[in-house]
């Protein structure tokens, strides 16, 4: 015969709620939704939501873009494994390489006077 040693609490009510409040679904209501929302809306550039191909970009505007990316990233990465994670960094890295592309032929026009 084996013995078995067992411990165990029981929860108060209060406990209950504490333990079992940061798991609790609020769907879209979820005040960390609505923070998470309300940061990448702030950390993306009020203008780029307006961007078409008759604008012209400087590089202050492609580092405003970059420093959103990377903002954007940092919350992104923290996601478990799955499709929505990896599209979005995909996503990131189709934007920054378009940026790098960009300020590099920027880099270049300066050095050799704005000629196309």
């Amino acid at each position: 015969m084996t013995r078995r040693i067992s411990q165990s609490i029981t929860p108060t009510a209060e406990d209950v709620a504490a333990l079992r409040g940061p798991f609790v679904s609020k769907g879209a209501n979820d005040p960390v939704i609505k923070a998470l929302r309300e940061y990448f809306k702030q950390t993306s550039p009020a203008w780029l939501g307006k961007l078409d191909e008759k604008q012209e970009l400087t590089r202050e505007r492609l580092a405003e873009i970059r420093e959103a990316s990377a903002k954007r990233r940092v919350v992104i990465e923290a996601l478990p494994d799955g499709k929505a994670r990896t599209n979005a960094l995909a996503e990131l890295e189709q934007t920054d390489a378009v940026i790098d592309e960009m300020d590099t032929a920027l880099a270049g026009a300066g050095a050799f006077g704005g000629i196309n």
